[in-house]
């Protein structure tokens, strides 16, 4: 009983509980009835129940949306604006609902992850003034019915995923006065209709890679424009001279484009114009006097084009010029002293030019200066001591000129600079203990001059010191003890100098160290094993001194070692067990010392050797060992002129190899019969006179001969009789065809009569004209497709070194942005190999064969752009013996590396280039 009437209880509880649900769902329907169709459509934007967590004030029980987060209303209570900016509504449309808000005035939905496309019917929202949908990730095409939108002042759909033209339809927008479309994936041209916005101010389509085709014209209508942006774009052709009539234009940002011709004159009537930015384009001809009237400029960014002619001295009346750069052309002449009188100038970059004369000290009037960057160019003369002047001045760089005299003691008087480079210059004279007492400097780079006298003690004053090069100079006497104070030094660089003396131990206390390099100089003694402790060292170098004793033990602590290079010395002993650490080791070169004993068999343990291992010239001794199988990644190998015997089986096992030298050893038994081997010139192991060839890598070839010598006369003795028979069947072949053809003639003669030629052979002649072509048809198909053979190359049969020559072609495409046979501007047509050596043995710097889009990039990417052109020029040697393989193509690519020189940089602002910093 108490069970039934448990379950009544329950059933009783069940019925009211529905009934209840039942109340409240009618309830909430009639809350929800209640809603304005206004706020029903605002609804659209939440995908999931409300009150949702990211809009947690939109209450779907409310009579109107007024009071939601990001809407207002009208006082009839209808929504006029709506804006959500970076609200994460993470939508996978836009709603089409929202275009029943007939009164709305403002759309704001920007950064708001909403993707799919605009939908067109947003143009019922005849009131709308401003539509923002940016930073989002919509796709498809601009619909072309937004053009209804006659009251629209903003239109802002930048930084989408946008596909397809600009429509034209957008002319019809009277009250337009931002249009921002840039950063999608625009095509086609900008239409020459939008001319008709007389109200835009804003006009930005850059940053869409595939907008191409001319500037039109009649943009230069647009009176009221402040801002034209278009950036990043295939837009070609010149710059319209009807742009100098746009008075309120503050910004021309048209760089890294297709743009071309010169830079018009006009521009000088742009008189409220701030900023110019036409820098990575291909602009020729002058850089304009009349540039000189913009007295409001700031920024005039000219670099990485092709201009010409004498920087005009016009521009010292631009007073508020902050950054002028004209880098990266082909200006020439001298610096106007006048530049001068640019009271407000911060940076000045003339760099990679072919500038001449002498630098004029009224520079040092721009006492606002923190750039001056004049490297690359053709200067001459003393560097003016005025320079010392620069109190602000942070970067200074005059490498790459041909200026002689002393480093001056006055440069010490910029107590701001941090990086100086006069590099690849003629300067003389020792190195002022002023330069080593700038608290800041943090790069000194003086690499390839006449600098004479030791490095001073005063060296460890300059503590903030990160880079420190001074190879290729005539620096004598010792290291002073004291360097091992610069506890910043990352970069040491003293090689090809006259330095004396020991290494001093106090190196190790400069624990970041990565690279220290002093080859080619005269240090003798040993190599201190305090050097151990450098544990960041990436690369070392003391090759080429008269260094004495053995490879310190401490070395295995190079656990970051990339480079060990201690050939040309006096160095002696085995290999200390311990090289098995160096682990991240590429390239080892020892040779031309007197180490001695085996080669130990740790070395197999250096898997990542992959450049090179030179143990030539040394006084090993003993077998290869098995574990040096283990050099997989390994392209060049020697071991010449040492006491190593036994057999180079092992080194079968190389697959990598690319180069060989192992002569002058004692080596016996066969040479291996891998495919590397059987290309190996023997000079690659003359002097081992026990080695021999062989057929199965195994067995010397002559004793397999004698054993195989009676099968091959058996062989031989089939072989004649196979092919007596075979003769002697097409002998009876042959008379028979012979004779069947004498009667077919005989036969012929007698139809034809006694006129008619007499022919041998009974030849068919068919004239082409009487196939199913004619000679048209045939002249059609010659096309180029149907040809067979095509800071082959020379030959006529296809080989490997066709490929590798081949290979620089397209390497040339890739780095110059030209096609293997282009037309040229007042030269026959050239082919690139032949272009780019005419190009290298002008006067012109080598980075003028790059594509001039890739020479804005970084100066360290530049340099090793420059290092591949290098590979290319190799691959492409007109003498096919001379071409590297593809596996040394390989080798070489690999050493195409940034050093870990940082390459100073200035930094100041985003749309300027580093600066560029020599090696």
């Amino acid at each position: 009983m108490a069970h039934h009437r448990r379950a009544r209880l329950f059933s009783v509880v069940t019925a009211a509980a529905a009934a209840l649900l039942v109340l409240l769902s009618v309830g909430t329907a009639r809350l929800a009835a209640a809603l304005s169709p206004d706020g029903k459509a605002l609804l659209s934007l939440l995908p999931g129940a409300a009150p949702s967590p990211v809009l947690p004030s939109w209450d779907p029980k409310a009579a109107t949306p007024c009071s939601w987060q990001g809407v207002t209303c009208s006082p009839q209570s209808r929504v006029v604006s709506l804006s959500l900016p970076n609200t994460f509504l993470n939508l996978s449309s836009l709603p089409p609902p929202l275009a029943t808000l007939s009164s709305l005035q403002l759309l704001n939905l920007s950064t708001c992850n909403i993707s799919g496309t605009i939908p067109p019917s947003y143009a019922s929202l005849s009131e709308l003034r401003v539509l923002d949908l940016s930073s989002n990730a919509l796709t498809g095409d601009i619909p072309d019915e937004l053009g209804a939108l006659s009251g629209l002042q903003f239109l802002l759909l930048n930084s989408n995923h946008l596909t397809g033209g600009i429509p034209r339809s957008l002319a019809n927008l009277p009250a337009l006065q931002v249009l921002c479309v840039q950063d999608n994936l625009l095509n086609g041209t900008i239409p020459a209709s939008l001319g008709a916005l007389t109200a835009l101010q804003q006009f930005r389509v850059g940053g869409n890679p595939a907008l191409s085709g001319p500037i039109p014209p009649s943009l230069g209508a647009l009176s009221n424009l402040t801002v034209f942006g278009a950036a990043a774009t295939a837009l070609s052709g010149p710059i319209p001279e009807e742009f100098g009539s746009l008075v309120n234009l503050q910004t021309l940002a048209l760089y890294d484009t297709s743009v071309s011709g010169s830079i018009p004159a006009a521009l000088g009537g742009c008189v409220e114009l701030r900023n110019l930015y036409l820098h990575m384009n291909k602009l020729t001809g002058p850089v304009p006097p009349e540039l000189g009237r913009l007295q409001k400029l700031t920024s005039l960014l000219l670099w990485g084009n092709a201009l010409s002619g004498k920087i005009p001295p016009e521009l010292s009346n631009c007073s508020a010029l902050v950054v002028l750069d004209l880098s990266g052309n082909r200006l020439t002449g001298e610096v106007p002293g006048a530049l001068g009188r640019l009271g407000a100038l911060e940076q000045l970059h003339l760099s990679d030019n072919q500038l001449t004369g002498r630098i004029p000290p009224e520079l040092s009037n721009l006492s606002s200066l923190t750039a001056l960057q004049l490297d690359k160019n053709g200067f001459s003369g003393a560097i003016p001591p005025q320079l010392g002047e620069l109190k602000a001045l942070q970067v200074l760089f005059l490498w790459g000129n041909a200026l002689s005299g002393a480093i001056l003691p006055s440069l010490g008087n910029c107590t701001e600079l941090y990086a100086l480079d006069l590099s690849k210059n003629r300067l003389s004279g020792g190195i002022p203990d002023e330069v080593f007492a700038l608290q800041k400097l943090s790069k000194l780079l003086l690499l390839g001059n006449e600098l004479s006298g030791p490095l001073p003690p005063s060296v460890a004053n300059c503590v903030s010191l990160v880079r420190l090069r001074l190879g290729e100079n005539q620096l004598v006497g010792e290291i002073p003890r004291e360097i091992g104070k610069l506890q910043n030094l990352v970069f040491l660089d003293l090689y090809s100098n006259r330095f004396t003396g020991s290494l001093p131990a106090e190196l190790a206390n400069i624990t970041v160290l990565e690279l220290l390099d002093v080859h080619n100089n005269s240090f003798t003694g040993g190599i201190p094993p305090q050097f151990g402790e450098l544990m960041n060292l990436e690369q070392l170098d003391l090759s080429m001194n008269k260094l004495t004793g053995e490879i310190p033990a401490s070395f295995g602590n190079f656990s970051y070692l990339n480079k060990l290079i201690l050939s040309v010395n006096n160095l002696s002993g085995p290999l200390p067990k311990s090289i098995r650490n160096l682990q991240k080791l590429t390239m080892l070169d020892l040779s031309n010392n007197s180490f001695s004993g085996p080669i130990p068999p740790e070395i197999g343990a250096l898997s990542s050797l992959g450049i090179s291992l030179d143990l030539s010239s040394n006084r090993f001794v003993g077998e290869l060992p098995d574990e040096m199988s283990g050099l997989t990644q390994l392209q060049s190998l020697n071991l010449a002129s040492n006491g190593l015997y036994g057999s180079i089986s092992v080194l079968g096992e190389l697959t990598s190899l690319t180069s060989l030298n192992i002569s002058y050893n004692n080596f016996s038994g066969a040479i291996p019969v891998t495919p590397f081997f059987k290309t190996l010139s023997s000079n690659s192991y003359i002097g081992n006179a026990n080695l021999c060839e062989s057929y199965d890598g195994h067995s010397c070839a002559a004793d397999m001969v004698r054993r195989s010598a009676l099968k091959t006369v058996k062989t031989v003795i089939l072989v004649c009789g196979v092919l007596g028979s075979v003769t002697l069947l097409l002998v009876v072949v042959w008379i028979l065809i012979n004779r069947s053809r004498k009667l077919a003639s005989q036969k012929a003669m007698s139809l034809s009569g006694a006129g008619s030629d007499d022919f041998s052979n009974p030849w068919t002649f068919t004239p082409f004209q009487k196939l199913n072509f004619s000679i048209d048809n045939i002249l059609a198909c010659l096309r180029d497709e149907n040809v067979i053979g095509k800071e082959y190359a020379y030959t006529s049969n296809i080989t490997e070194k066709c490929d590798v020559y081949s290979y620089g072609v397209v390497l040339l495409e890739i780095l110059s942005g030209r096609s293997a046979i282009e037309p040229v501007v007042g030269e026959t047509s050239l082919h690139i190999v032949e272009w780019a050596k005419k190009k290298m043995g002008s006067y012109e710097p080598a980075v003028n064969i790059l594509d001039p889009k890739l020479r804005g990039m970084p100066d360290q990417l530049v340099q090793e752009m420059l290092q591949t052109l290098g590979v290319a020029m190799f691959c492409a040697n007109a003498a096919p013996a001379e071409r590297p393989t593809m596996k040394e193509v390989v080798a070489l690519l690999k050493e195409v590396k940034s050093p870990p020189e940082e390459w100073a940089k200035t930094s100041q602002q985003p749309l300027i280039k580093p600066g560029s910093q020599q090696g």
